[in-house]
């Protein structure tokens, strides 16, 4: 498996280069090829100018600013991260991820001349070996880095706005988490359930359309007024083509471990979301409500043997922000509920989540304080067949996380995390037919912006 990582790892890289030195002028051709981390923030548009004390790598002798004022912006992260479970799950573990990406986006109006859109592409290398399927046998992943072991094509669209800007379609392979269902304040926490939650996470193809695994995909955004935005989305559901359940691959991204397999053998996907802003005695808020539907089949929760036609959901999220202290310092949270109806082909029916985020604490701009806490309850259905199995029956599992970002430099961020696992997967037993203790997880996040 190294091996064939390493090869898909080379032709992602390869076609980074490629796009380069197509879509660039001659500099481009001379800019270091790196690649933007799994569980990156959503896209923003391309800046007028950077300022190189936030870039390790600084203004490339000014080639960064240059590539700019033609339209190119060129984004490089690295991301890594230690990790403990001395206490509980099936046995005592430590482990390393990592991930490096690169980025570029093109502004093709700024490139030609032309009344052209927005053109990205993205690629990302994966290090390191999951964990949280064994030993710790939670629902989600205990990092939202945490993925198989492959170099990956990850984005690649175009985007166009219309109507005096009020509508904006993004057409190509497309990771949908940065637009639905996601908090901002949720993106403080290093869980992975915090950034993406764990009911599709648990319940859709491939566990959704998020990193590292992108689907074909057009997303159309509409800007009714600065306080009222609709989303509507519409994608393959099971990009990588793989089966449902996959014991031995359960994520089934080493059946795509270089990003570019398409399928469309399932199903269709469809994410649809309303969002409202408002702000109350000077405190933002974000409220959302949304939904999906998939077209595919789902297997069936208490007989694998069986399947069941689509399969759908319903969320809602609250960003909220509680004080302001002083100038800087800022107290904000977050909950966000997901719920189906559908118990008889779904793992995870119901989810709930939310925290606490305070900013810029101690008056140190650009950290945050972070405190979280969720729960996934477990298919009533699966809980029945666990019981005619003689297995105990999975219920609710909870999690809890205290983190704190510190902004070390512009480009250096250290992120220290502690998470409380309790219950893993509603009560399961491991391999060796053991009962999977309460877990207690240590982590050292440290990403850095080149």
């Amino acid at each position: 498996m190294r091996y064939a990582g390493y090869d898909n790892h080379y032709h992602a890289w390869l076609l980074m280069v490629v796009f380069l030195a197509v879509l660039s002028p001659a500099y481009a051709q001379t800019v270091p090829v790196s690649v933007p981390s799994a569980g990156v923030t959503p896209r923003q548009s391309v800046p007028d100018h950077i300022d190189p004390r936030t870039r390790l790598s600084g203004d490339w002798g000014g080639m960064r600013n240059w590539l700019l004022a033609q339209g190119i912006d060129i984004r490089i992260s690295d991301t890594d991260e230690l990790w403990a479970n001395p206490v509980g799950g099936a046995q005592a573990s430590e482990n390393y991820i990592g991930s490096t990406a690169v980025e570029m986006v093109t502004d093709l109006h700024a490139l030609t001349g032309l009344a052209l859109g927005t053109f990205d592409i993205s690629a990302m290398e994966i290090r390191g070996r999951p964990f949280s399927n064994a030993p710790l046998y939670v629902f989600n992943q205990t990092s939202n880095i945490e993925a198989d072991d492959n170099g990956r094509l990850y984005e690649l669209w175009y985007s166009q706005k219309f109507l005096r800007e009020r509508l904006a379609l993004r057409i190509g392979k497309l990771d949908l988490g940065h637009d639905f269902m996601v908090s901002s304040v949720g993106l403080t926490f290093l869980n992975a359930s915090f950034s993406w939650p764990i009911m599709p996470d648990n319940d859709l193809y491939d566990q959704g359309p998020v990193s590292p695994v992108t689907t074909p995909a057009i997303r159309l955004r509409y800007t009714l007024s600065p306080r009222w935005n609709f989303l509507f989305a519409a994608a393959d559901d099971n990009p990588v083509g793989g089966p449902f359940i996959n014991v031995r691959d359960p994520w089934n991204q080493n059946r795509d471990p270089g990003g570019t397999r398409f399928s469309f053998s399932t199903g269709a996907l469809f994410f649809g979301e309303v969002q409202y802003r408002r702000d109350i005695s000077g405190r933002q808020g974000t409220y959302k409500l949304g939904g999906y539907f998939d077209t595919g089949r789902f297997p069936d929760q208490s007989d694998f043997a069986k399947s069941h036609k689509t399969n759908w959901a319903v969320y809602g999220i609250v960003d909220q922000t509680l004080r302001h202290f002083g100038r800087i310092t800022t107290l904000d949270a977050f909950i966000r509920g997901n719920w189906t109806a559908d118990t008889d082909r779904n793992q995870i029916v119901y989810a709930v989540d939310g925290g606490i985020a305070l900013s810029a604490p101690f008056h140190r701009r650009g950290d945050v304080l972070g405190l979280g806490a969720g729960l996934g309850a477990a298919s009533p259905c699966l809980a029945a067949a666990d019981r005619r199995s003689g297995l105990p029956a999975q219920g609710n599992e909870y999690h809890l996380e205290l983190t704190y970002q510190a902004q070390v430099t512009p480009w250096f961020m250290l992120q220290p995390d502690i998470q409380g696992i309790v219950s893993p997967s509603g009560g399961v037993l491991d391999d060796r037919g053991r009962r999977v203790h309460d877990e207690a997880i240590f982590g050292l996040h440290g990403s850095v912006t080149f």
